[in-house]
């Protein structure tokens, strides 16, 4: 028999636990790596595609301003996040020219969190939790918001 303070003791214990591990997923959701106050477009190809949790990614090649050859990383929503929007791992190929749409690295290095991307077909997947981010930020206009919006 279990005396009830000791119980008591015991379920405090496994709240206490579940906090804590409950704190690297909040923390794991932080877009301070990006400024979220700013969106920036560039249409180029696949380079690379990444189905895979927690986020998916991509590189993508284009031409910067000066006309010159780039790679820029940019990561994007989980996999449940695409097929909510209807996406597959299939919908991505190597070489598929887009158009991405994405907050930019705070470091000042190309890529970072992608708002939207839109694929050869128009087929647009919108990122809705980095829309959410630069919304509770107050970024208004952001193409990253909720689906359909």
């Amino acid at each position: 028999m279990i005396h009830r303070p000791l119980a008591h003791r015991l379920g405090l214990s496994v709240v206490a636990v579940a906090a804590l591990a409950a704190a690297p997923a909040l923390a794991h959701h932080s877009f301070n790596a990006y400024d979220m106050s700013k969106i920036e477009t560039v249409s180029g190809s696949i380079k690379e595609f990444r189905w895979g949790a927690p986020h998916s990614s991509m590189v993508v090649a284009y031409l910067d301003k000066a006309g010159k050859d780039q790679t820029m990383s940019v990561t994007s929503g989980s996999p449940l996040a695409f097929s909510k929007q209807g996406f597959a791992p299939r919908d991505f190929h190597r070489g598929d020219k887009v158009t991405v749409a994405y907050h930019p690295n705070t470091a000042g290095t190309p890529g970072g969190a992608l708002a939207s991307l839109t694929l050869p077909d128009g087929k647009t997947y919108k990122d809705a939790e980095v829309g959410a981010a630069a919304a509770s930020l107050g970024v208004q206009g952001s193409p990253g918001g909720p689906p359909g919006k």
